[in-house]
C-alpha cells in the first residue's frame, strides 16, 4: 500500500506560473464564490429542501437515524418533488451538523446549494383528482336524493 502525506499542497493548474498576479487574482476569485456560496442561506421557510431538512434533524435520535425514520423521510421527499439523491444528501447534511453540534440554521446555505426541485409537488395531480371526484359524487347523490324527494 502506498501513504498520502500527511499535508496536502493544493495548487491552481492551468495559470501560467510566470504570471502571479494573475494566479493570485484567480484565488481571490476562488475564495470570493466560496464565501458567497456560505453566505447563501436565502432560503424560504417553505421550501421543500428545507421543509426535509427540518424534518430530518426533528428524526435524529442523538445524531443517529433509524432505518425506519430515514425510510419515511425518503417517502416525505418524494411527495415534496425533492430527488432521492437531493434527499440523502440534506440528510447527510443535518446529521453532519448534528454530530459538531452546529444549529441547524447553519446548514441553511449548504442545504440551498442542491437543486431545487422542479415545478409542482408531485402528489399535488392526485390530490385534486380526488377532490373533484368527491365534488362530482356529491352532487350526483344530491341530484338523486332532491329528485326522489320530489318525486
Amino acid at each position: 500500500m502506498t501513504s498520502v502525506a500527511a499535508t496536502t499542497h493544493l495548487r491552481l493548474v492551468g495559470v501560467n506560473e510566470a504570471s502571479e498576479g494573475s494566479a493570485q487574482r484567480a484565488r481571490q476569485a476562488v475564495a470570493s464564490e466560496n464565501r458567497a456560496a456560505a453566505a447563501n442561506t436565502g432560503l424560504d421557510p417553505t421550501d421543500p429542501r428545507w421543509v426535509l431538512a427540518v424534518r430530518a434533524y426533528s428524526q435524529l435520535q442523538g445524531t443517529a437515524l433509524s432505518f425506519d425514520r430515514r425510510r419515511r423521510l425518503m417517502r416525505t421527499a418524494n411527495g415534496l418533488g425533492v430527488r432521492s439523491f437531493d434527499a440523502n444528501m440534506i440528510i447527510a447534511i443535518v446529521q453532519d451538523h448534528a454530530r459538531r453540534g452546529a444549529p441547524l440554521s447553519n446548514a441553511a446555505g449548504t442545504v440551498a446549494l442542491l437543486e431545487p426541485p422542479a415545478g409542482r409537488r408531485r402528489g399535488d395531480g392526485a390530490v385534486m383528482l380526488r377532490w373533484i371526484a368527491a365534488i362530482a359524487s356529491a352532487l350526483t347523490a344530491n341530484a338523486f336524493l332532491i329528485w326522489w324527494l320530489l318525486g
